[in-house]
C-alpha cells in the first residue's frame, strides 16, 4: 500500500468547505481528471453512498465505483473501493485554522498499481493531489 497526503489552508469556514466537498457533483470542478460522476444512490456523501466515477489517469480512463464508509459532519469523510483497476481509500479531513479551514486529503492506493507503477504512479498521484487541492482553494476563495 502507498499513502499520499496533501494539506491546504482555505479561507472559508469548515461548514462551507465540508458542504462543497461532500457534494460529489462538485468533484469534476476541482478534479479535472474526473471525466464523469454517476451516483448509484445520492450525490451527497453519507455512509453507504455509492458513486461510479470515470477518471483519466496516466493516459487511460478508469471506471471505479466507490462507497462512503465514514462520515463525520464538518470533520471527515472517507470513500473507498476494493474493486476496479486501482483499489483505494480517500479521506477528507477538515480542521479549523486561523484563516478558515485546514483541508487534508489522504489517498491510500493498494494492489497491483502500486507494485507495478511504483515511483511513476507515486509522482502522478502527488502532482494530482497538489494541483487539485490548489484548484479547490481557488474555487472556494473565489479565484480564477
Amino acid at each position: 500500500m502507498a499513502t499520499y497526503a496533501q494539506t491546504v489552508e482555505i479561507g472559508r469556514s469548515v461548514n462551507e468547505v465540508f458542504e462543497y466537498l461532500t457534494d460529489a457533483a462538485n468533484y469534476p470542478r476541482w478534479q479535472p481528471s474526473l471525466v464523469e460522476v454517476r451516483p448509484r444512490s445520492q450525490l451527497r456523501l453519507r455512509v453507504g453512498s455509492e458513486v461510479t466515477e470515470v477518471r483519466r489517469f496516466l493516459g487511460r480512463e478508469l471506471e471505479t465505483t466507490w462507497t462512503c464508509t465514514e462520515h463525520e459532519p464538518c470533520t471527515r469523510s472517507t470513500i473507498e473501493t476494493d474493486d476496479g483497476p486501482v483499489p483505494f481509500r480517500g479521506t477528507f479531513l477538515l480542521e479549523p485554522a486561523a484563516g478558515g479551514t485546514r483541508f487534508t486529503w489522504i489517498v491510500e492506493v493498494r494492489g497491483a498499481a502500486t507494485r507495478l507503477g511504483g515511483p511513476l504512479v507515486g509522482r502522478a498521484v502527488r502532482r494530482e493531489l497538489q494541483a487539485n487541492s490548489k484548484r479547490l482553494k481557488e474555487l472556494l476563495e473565489g479565484g480564477p
